[in-house]
């Protein structure tokens, strides 16, 4: 017969490679926030946030998390990234989102800095600015005292 197909000419494919090349490839389609540290006005929670959101829209396990979260960092922030995570012990296993989340805001903003926003978030007033406007301000500084606010 010549339509039998010889299995041993089938080319192997790993599949948890091919797995993680698709999501890599599905996630920087999704156009998530960049951080370059350099930029005037970056907001690291942004980044976090941006990337977070995709993340979770797309299933990602957290393994695949620590993998692709460090695809948005640039320049210095990617060799602030490589050297933490080379210096991490080996015993601790893979990077967990919040263990990077809790780093890379302890790098990019310091605790003064997240203290200060806090205090904004405390004593914002609504005084004669538009709802819009102070909602919008509302949402911004209540992502660094998200323990004082409820759903």
């Amino acid at each position: 017969m010549t339509t039998q197909v010889n299995l041993s000419m089938v080319p192997r494919v790993n599949v948890v490679e091919s797995n993680m090349t698709s999501r890599l490839r599905d996630f920087l389609r999704m156009n998530t926030p960049l951080f370059l540290v350099s930029m005037v006005g970056e907001d690291p929670k942004e980044l976090l946030h941006g990337v977070y959101k995709v993340l979770r829209a797309m299933g990602v396990t957290p393994n695949e998390k620590e993998d692709l979260h460090s695809y948005q960092l640039i320049e210095v922030a990617l060799v602030w990234y490589t050297q933490w995570n080379n210096n991490r012990p080996v015993e601790s296993g893979p990077i967990e989102w919040e263990e990077f989340k809790e780093s890379f805001l302890g790098k990019y903003i310091p605790r003064e800095r997240r203290e200060v926003k806090v205090e904004e978030f405390i004593n914002l007033k609504q005084g004669n600015i538009r709802v819009e406007e102070y909602s919008f301000k509302f949402s911004m500084l209540s992502r660094y005292a998200q323990y004082l606010v409820s759903n």
